[in-house]
Protein backbone atom coordinates (compact mmCIF):
# COMPACT_ATOMS: atom_id res chain seq x y z
CA UNK A 1 0.00 0.00 0.00
CA UNK A 2 1.21 3.51 -0.86
CA UNK A 3 -0.08 6.53 0.83
CA UNK A 4 0.45 10.05 -0.61
CA UNK A 5 0.86 12.61 2.31
CA UNK A 6 0.57 16.07 2.69
CA UNK A 7 -0.18 18.70 5.48
CA UNK A 8 0.34 22.61 5.88
CA UNK A 9 2.10 24.23 8.72
CA UNK A 10 -0.37 24.04 11.32
CA UNK A 11 -0.85 20.48 10.66
CA UNK A 12 3.56 19.42 9.95
CA UNK A 13 3.88 17.85 13.58
CA UNK A 14 0.70 15.41 13.29
CA UNK A 15 1.92 14.48 9.47
CA UNK A 16 5.56 13.86 10.55
CA UNK A 17 3.85 11.56 13.51
CA UNK A 18 1.42 9.56 11.32
CA UNK A 19 4.78 9.47 8.89
CA UNK A 20 6.77 7.82 11.02
CA UNK A 21 4.19 4.97 12.30
CA UNK A 22 2.53 4.49 8.84
CA UNK A 23 6.45 3.28 7.79
CA UNK A 24 7.28 1.41 10.93
CA UNK A 25 4.16 -0.48 9.87
CA UNK A 26 5.63 -1.04 6.28
CA UNK A 27 3.40 1.22 4.30
CA UNK A 28 5.15 3.25 1.45
CA UNK A 29 4.32 6.76 2.40
CA UNK A 30 4.99 9.54 -0.40
CA UNK A 31 5.42 12.67 1.35
CA UNK A 32 4.37 15.37 0.06
CA UNK A 33 5.41 17.97 2.12
CA UNK A 34 5.29 20.59 4.19
CA UNK A 35 8.92 20.04 5.93
CA UNK A 36 8.44 22.78 8.54
CA UNK A 37 6.49 24.83 10.58
CA UNK A 38 7.09 27.92 8.05
CA UNK A 39 3.47 29.21 6.35
CA UNK A 40 2.45 27.60 3.61
CA UNK A 41 -0.97 27.18 1.70
CA UNK A 42 -2.79 24.29 2.40
CA UNK A 43 -4.29 24.53 -1.23
CA UNK A 44 -1.10 23.55 -3.07
CA UNK A 45 -0.70 19.96 -0.51
CA UNK A 46 -4.34 19.32 -0.83
CA UNK A 47 -3.68 19.43 -4.27
CA UNK A 48 -0.20 17.66 -4.84
CA UNK A 49 -1.91 14.67 -2.43
CA UNK A 50 -4.96 14.36 -4.25
CA UNK A 51 -4.00 14.54 -7.64
CA UNK A 52 -1.64 11.45 -7.16
CA UNK A 53 -4.61 9.82 -5.56
CA UNK A 54 -6.53 10.65 -8.44
CA UNK A 55 -3.49 9.59 -10.87
CA UNK A 56 -3.79 5.81 -9.28
CA UNK A 57 -0.08 6.66 -8.49
CA UNK A 58 -0.82 6.35 -4.53
CA UNK A 59 -3.64 4.10 -3.26
CA UNK A 60 -5.01 6.88 -0.70
CA UNK A 61 -4.23 9.89 0.87
CA UNK A 62 -3.56 11.45 4.27
CA UNK A 63 -3.75 15.59 4.49
CA UNK A 64 -3.47 17.33 7.68
CA UNK A 65 -3.70 21.20 8.29
CA UNK A 66 -5.20 22.72 11.37
CA UNK A 67 -9.33 22.07 11.56
CA UNK A 68 -8.77 19.55 8.17
CA UNK A 69 -11.81 21.69 6.87
CA UNK A 70 -9.68 23.61 4.30
CA UNK A 71 -7.58 20.70 3.02
CA UNK A 72 -11.26 18.74 2.19
CA UNK A 73 -12.48 21.59 0.34
CA UNK A 74 -9.30 21.76 -1.46
CA UNK A 75 -8.84 18.33 -2.14
CA UNK A 76 -12.61 17.64 -3.16
CA UNK A 77 -11.69 20.30 -6.20
CA UNK A 78 -9.54 17.42 -7.92
CA UNK A 79 -11.91 15.15 -10.00
CA UNK A 80 -12.32 11.63 -8.55
CA UNK A 81 -11.46 12.84 -4.81
CA UNK A 82 -13.59 11.67 -2.14
CA UNK A 83 -12.02 13.70 0.58
CA UNK A 84 -13.68 13.38 4.25
CA UNK A 85 -13.11 15.67 7.70
CA UNK A 86 -12.55 12.92 10.19
CA UNK A 87 -12.44 13.75 14.09
CA UNK A 88 -13.57 10.27 15.36
CA UNK A 89 -13.00 6.92 14.65
CA UNK A 90 -16.73 5.97 13.88
CA UNK A 91 -16.47 8.70 11.32
CA UNK A 92 -13.05 7.35 9.82
CA UNK A 93 -15.02 4.16 9.54
CA UNK A 94 -17.90 5.11 8.02
CA UNK A 95 -16.39 7.49 5.53
CA UNK A 96 -14.27 4.26 3.66
CA UNK A 97 -17.34 1.57 4.57
CA UNK A 98 -20.08 4.60 2.82
CA UNK A 99 -18.56 6.92 0.84
CA UNK A 100 -15.17 4.82 -0.13
CA UNK A 101 -13.16 7.90 1.05
CA UNK A 102 -10.13 8.00 -0.73
CA UNK A 103 -8.22 11.17 0.85
CA UNK A 104 -8.62 11.38 5.04
CA UNK A 105 -8.41 15.14 6.23
CA UNK A 106 -7.17 15.76 9.77
CA UNK A 107 -7.24 18.78 11.95
CA UNK A 108 -4.35 18.69 14.11
CA UNK A 109 -5.95 21.33 16.67
CA UNK A 110 -9.29 19.10 16.51
CA UNK A 111 -7.76 15.78 17.81
CA UNK A 112 -4.95 14.78 20.03
CA UNK A 113 -1.83 12.77 18.08
CA UNK A 114 -3.05 9.49 19.76
CA UNK A 115 -6.51 10.11 18.59
CA UNK A 116 -5.66 10.91 15.17
CA UNK A 117 -3.13 7.43 15.12
CA UNK A 118 -6.65 5.55 16.07
CA UNK A 119 -8.61 7.42 13.18
CA UNK A 120 -5.26 6.63 10.81
CA UNK A 121 -5.46 2.84 11.82
CA UNK A 122 -9.55 2.49 11.62
CA UNK A 123 -9.59 4.54 7.92
CA UNK A 124 -6.86 1.74 6.40
CA UNK A 125 -8.36 -1.14 7.89
CA UNK A 126 -11.97 -0.39 6.78
CA UNK A 127 -13.12 -1.51 3.26
CA UNK A 128 -15.48 -0.15 1.03
CA UNK A 129 -18.80 -1.59 1.70
CA UNK A 130 -19.49 -2.86 -1.13
CA UNK A 131 -23.75 -3.01 -2.23
CA UNK A 132 -26.17 -1.62 -3.96
CA UNK A 133 -26.82 1.26 -2.07
CA UNK A 134 -23.11 2.49 -1.24
CA UNK A 135 -21.86 1.90 -5.01
CA UNK A 136 -25.18 3.52 -6.30
CA UNK A 137 -24.27 6.88 -4.05
CA UNK A 138 -20.50 6.83 -4.93
CA UNK A 139 -21.45 6.34 -8.90
CA UNK A 140 -23.71 9.13 -8.34
CA UNK A 141 -20.94 11.78 -6.71
CA UNK A 142 -18.91 10.96 -10.08
CA UNK A 143 -21.30 11.53 -12.38
CA UNK A 144 -21.81 15.04 -10.18
CA UNK A 145 -18.61 15.27 -11.19
CA UNK A 146 -18.12 14.19 -15.26
CA UNK A 147 -21.42 17.05 -15.81
CA UNK A 148 -19.69 19.07 -14.07
CA UNK A 149 -16.43 18.63 -15.25
CA UNK A 150 -15.58 22.09 -17.94
CA UNK A 151 -18.01 23.98 -16.81
CA UNK A 152 -17.21 28.01 -15.45
CA UNK A 153 -16.86 28.33 -11.58
CA UNK A 154 -19.60 30.75 -11.78
CA UNK A 155 -21.63 28.71 -13.99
Amino acid sequence: MKIALGADHAGFELKEKIKQKLTSEGITVDDCGTNSTTSVDYPDYARAVAEEVAAKKADLGILVCSTGIGMSIAANKVPGIRAAKVDTEFEAERSREHNDANVLTLGADTVSADEALKIVDTWLKTPFSKGERHERRVQKIAKIEREDEGKPANA
